[in-house]
């Protein structure tokens, strides 16, 4: 009999804020547009179309009135995601967390002018996931700086493609964000900031990276496979029964190894090495071949209970 999905550990909320009124956002966007027409007129680079970037404004009230935004939010991919595709793996555990409360993440100024955006680690160190296009690039540099005096913020809005992977169709994951604090607009555009934006940070554990051990911020270790079929974890890999790697969806070193890991992350030395194996036999074992999405909250009530295994979320979605 197959065994019920681990649930994504989100926190009763409302699922939108109070939205902010359409006078408001329509103003924001208009002061947004001017100031990137005068961006772009001052720039050496190809200038932005007026016509584009009205349409973009009128693009980003609607998104912003769609999902409830209390400011203007203009959405837009990231470019260069295909060589961070484990930083973007990691993101996909807020899939399902309600828009606005989706992590906010880093800007940096790189090479030659580029904003690069990261995930925040626990620690604050950061993990690059890709850059904003080029063509925000002139525009949204002078905004840069302290959010609360108008700085730009970039927050996560979701990660592209986990219904195509869903299908067993091969992917590259990508990454679309929406781009807010937009206040500094109305200011001249040559106020120079730029700095790394890096609060509040994106709690995850990064296989691979730092030591095994608990993280406080976490809400779920996330298995997958990669495209060679090997299988990952987004918290680091404990070695102690399978140099060669985790392993799920049966008894054996690999799970063991897999368990004693996603316990450390989620709860900690004491819990992992007193409930390892019975994690293992009761849930790791179980678990389908493609991976799954293991909650903090799910640990929590499987190591309160044991009256039956948690369930698990296929790889395809996140928590």
């Amino acid at each position: 009999m197959p065994s019920p999905a681990l649930r994504p550990a989100i926190p009763a909320r409302r699922a939108s804020q109070d939205p902010a009124p359409v006078d408001t956002l329509t103003d924001q966007a208009a002061r947004w547009a001017d100031h990137v027409l005068a961006v772009s007129d001052a720039s050496d680079g190809p200038a932005l179309p007026p016509g584009y970037v009205a349409r973009k404004a009128l693009s980003a009230v609607a998104f912003s009135l769609r999902h409830g935004l209390r400011d203007l939010a203009v959405p837009t991919k990231l470019v260069g995601v295909k060589a961070h595709q484990h930083a973007v793996e990691t993101l996909t555990l807020y899939d399902e967390l309600p828009v606005h409360r989706r992590p906010r993440l880093a800007v940096t100024v790189g090479p030659r002018g580029a904003l690069q955006v990261s995930a925040v680690r626990p620690d604050g160190s950061l993990q690059t996931v890709g850059r904003l296009q080029p063509k925000h690039v002139a525009w949204a540099t002078p905004l840069l700086g302290d959010e609360s005096h108008g700085g730009l913020a970039v927050h996560l809005h979701a990660v592209t493609g986990l219904d195509r992977r869903a299908r067993g169709l091969p992917v590259t994951l990508g990454v679309n964000v929406r781009l807010s604090g937009l206040g500094g607009a109305s200011d001249p555009p040559s106020r120079p900031a730029l700095r790394a934006v890096a609060e509040p940070a994106v709690p995850y554990c990064a296989s691979g990276g730092g030591q095994p051990g608990p993280d406080p911020q976490a809400l779920a270790v996330r298995l997958w496979r990669d495209a060679g079929g090997v299988a990952r974890m987004t918290c680091p890999h404990a070695v102690r029964h399978s140099p060669s790697g985790p392993e799920w969806g049966y008894g054996g070193s690999g799970p063991a190894d897999c368990a004693r890991s996603v316990l450390l992350a989620l709860a900690g030395e004491a819990v992992a090495e007193a409930h390892y194996q019975a994690f293992k036999a009761e849930v790791v074992a179980r678990l389908p071949e493609e991976g799954a999405v293991i909650a903090r909250t799910d640990v929590a009530a499987w190591l309160a209970g044991r009256t039956g295994a948690p369930v698990h979320r296929p790889a395809g979605r996140a928590a």
